[in-house]
């Protein structure tokens, strides 16, 4: 996967987590937090990824 796939897929994770989390009473804010958190996340596991499979 490149790295907008995993932006996209991590941007696409932190929507679903705070929808599926965040119910009624969520602050306007949270779900871009929340993205923004989901995209770091899936660059940061894609980048480890890439790392661990570079050495096979």
């Amino acid at each position: 996967m490149g790295f907008i796939a995993w932006v996209i897929f991590g941007a696409l994770a932190g929507w679903v987590a705070n929808v599926v989390v965040g119910g009624k009473d969520r602050r306007p804010q949270g779900c871009l937090v929340s993205v923004l958190v989901g995209i770091v996340g899936a660059a940061l596991g894609g980048f480890v990824y890439r790392l661990g499979t570079a050495k096979r």
